[in-house]
Order: C-alpha cells, then sequence, then structure tokens
C-alpha cells in the first residue's frame, strides 16, 4: 500500500491532488456540487464531519475502481 497524506482542509487536498483532479472532478466523485467544493476549497463554508467522511469514503472507493484500470497495447 502506498505512503498516507492527510491534510487540515479542502485546499490543501486539492492542491495536492491538483496534478490529477480538479476541484470539479472531485466533486463529482465525491456525489457533491462544484460550487459547493468551490466554497469548501476557499474557505468561505466549513466543512460538516459528516461531508469529511463523505469525501474520504469516495476517495477511497475511487482510488480502488481506478486500481483496477490498465491499458492493453495493440
Amino acid at each position: 500500500m502506498g505512503q498516507k497524506h492527510q491534510f487540515d482542509t479542502i485546499g490543501e487536498l486539492l492542491e495536492a491532488l491538483s496534478p490529477y483532479i480538479s476541484a470539479r472532478a472531485l466533486a463529482r466523485i465525491c456525489g457533491m456540487s462544484e460550487s459547493q467544493m468551490l466554497q469548501y476549497k476557499a474557505g468561505i463554508k466549513k466543512i460538516s464531519p459528516k461531508n469529511i467522511a463523505r469525501i474520504n469514503e469516495n476517495l477511497r472507493t475511487f482510488a480502488d475502481e481506478i486500481s483496477g484500470y490498465t491499458l492493453m497495447g495493440a
């Protein structure tokens, strides 16, 4: 298993994910609106413990799903 990373804010998480996943993509993965995710990122809205758990669960599910993807060359 890879190294675990923990972040205190959505902004820090999105910065770490930025080479791979945008705020829009993370919102879609987590079943949230993009505007809600951007409000969390900007610190305009405080994220609830329920939504932190939701994001963590959906990130793990997404990581598990894509870990099984393989491109087979022709």
